[in-house]
C-alpha cells in the first residue's frame, strides 16, 4: 500500500469543516484528529465524519507523533499559535489565509518553517480556482501577453461581519477578503508590490469597530492593480459575495465572474446563485477546489508535487495588506 500522510485539523468552524469533509475523500490522506476549543463541535465533528481523535486544543493534537501534517482553519486573529505549536512538532501545516493579521508573526512562522525543513503552506484557494487558475494558464502560454493592468473585486454581504463570523471586529475586511484578491494580483504581475496606495470607509459598521470596504491600487513595476473589498452588501443580495476580475494585457483581456457560475435559481429562498465550484458532492463523492488545494498539499509532503503555495508568498501578501491599512489611515502612498 502507498503510503498517507496522517492530518490532523485544528478549528472546525466553517472553512474547518470543509476541509474534515474534503480530507476524508482524499486518497493520499488519512484524517486521524479534529480539534476545537468548542467541545461539543470537537465531539460531533469527530462523531460525524468517523475521525478516531478529537481534542480541544492544537497541542494536545499535535503531541501525537503520528499525525504528519496540520490544517489550521482558526479565526484570521488566531493563526499564530497553533502553527507555532505545529511546527515546533515537527508538522508540516497548511495555514488557512491571511497567514495573519500581524506582519511580525507571519515571518516568524516562516523563519521557524524554514528552519525545521518542513512545508507551511497558505491556502490561497483561488489559485485552485478553475476560472483564475486558466487565467494563470493563459499568462504563462503568452495568449495574453504580459499584464497591464486588472481590477479585482470581492465583496460580501453584510451577514458576513455580522453574522457568519463572531471575531470580524478582530480582523478586517482587508485581511479577510483583500487577502484573496492581492494574492491573485500578486500571482499574475508575478513581481513585487512596489508601493499601494489605499482608503476606506467606515460608517454602517462603525459599532463593529472595522471598515465597510477599502480600495487600493498596487503597483508593479510593470502596471497596477486596483482591489475593492467590501462586507456590507445587503443580505437581499443573490449571493453572499461578489467576486470579480478584469485584466488587461499587451495581447489582450480577461473577464472572470464567479458571483453566479453560470447558475441562478428562483424559488422559494427568493433568487439566488448557489456557489457549487468550491466544494459539491457528485455521486456521494466531494468534488471542488479546495479538495484540490487539501490533495496539494498532501502530495507536496510525499514529494510528488511542488509547492504552488508558499510561506513566503503569505508573508508577503500580510505586507501588502498592512500597507493598505497604513495608507487608508494616513491617507498617502505607502512604498514597500
Amino acid at each position: 500500500m502507498c503510503r498517507k500522510v496522517k492530518v490532523g485539523v485544528v478549528g472546525l468552524g466553517n472553512q474547518g469543516i470543509l476541509h474534515v469533509a474534503a480530507l476524508k475523500e482524499v486518497g493520499e490522506a488519512d484524517l486521524v484528529a479534529v480539534a476545537d476549543m468548542n467541545r461539543e463541535r470537537a465531539r460531533h465533528v469527530a462523531e460525524e465524519y468517523r475521525v478516531d481523535n478529537f481534542h480541544y486544543s492544537a497541542l494536545d493534537l499535535c503531541k501525537n507523533p503520528e499525525i504528519d501534517a496540520v490544517i489550521v482553519a482558526t479565526p484570521d486573529h488566531l493563526h499564530f499559535e497553533p502553527v507555532m505549536i505545529a511546527l515546533e512538532n515537527g508538522k508540516h501545516v497548511l495555514v488557512e489565509k491571511p497567514m495573519s493579521t500581524k506582519l511580525e508573526e507571519a515571518e516568524k512562522m516562516s523563519l521557524e518553517a524554514k528552519k525545521r525543513n518542513l512545508f507551511l503552506m497558505v491556502n490561497f484557494e483561488n489559485r485552485f480556482n478553475p476560472p483564475f487558475r486558466y487565467v494563470k494558464e493563459l499568462l504563462q502560454g503568452d495568449e495574453l501577453g504580459t499584464p497591464l493592468h486588472a481590477y479585482i473585486r470581492l465583496n460580501d454581504a453584510i451577514s458576513v461581519p455580522l453574522g457568519m463570523l463572531s471575531w470580524a471586529s478582530k480582523s478586517s475586511v482587508a485581511f479577510f477578503l483583500m487577502s484573496h484578491t492581492v494574492d491573485l494580483a500578486r500571482w499574475y504581475f508575478t513581481g513585487p508590490v512596489r508601493e499601494v496606495y489605499a482608503t476606506s470607509v467606515t460608517k454602517v459598521l462603525r459599532d463593529l469597530g472595522t471598515p465597510d470596504a477599502y480600495g487600493a491600487i498596487l503597483k508593479f513595476d510593470e502596471g497596477f492593480a486596483l482591489l475593492e473589498s467590501s462586507w456590507v452588501l445587503p443580505e437581499t443580495s443573490p449571493s453572499i459575495f461578489d467576486f470579480k476580475l478584469e485584466l488587461v494585457c499587451t495581447k489582450g483581456a480577461v473577464h472572470v465572474d464567479t458571483e453566479k457560475e453560470n447558475i441562478s435559481i428562483s424559488s422559494s429562498r427568493g433568487y439566488i446563485f448557489p456557489h457549487l465550484a468550491k466544494q459539491y458532492r457528485v455521486n456521494k463523492t466531494i468534488v471542488g477546489f479546495l479538495k484540490e488545494v487539501d490533495r496539494h498539499f498532501v502530495r507536496c509532503i510525499l514529494g510528488s508535487s511542488e509547492p504552488a503555495l508558499t510561506a513566503d508568498d503569505g508573508v508577503e501578501n500580510v505586507r501588502v495588506i498592512e500597507a493598505v491599512i497604513r495608507s487608508s489611515s494616513e491617507g498617502k502612498p505607502v512604498k514597500l
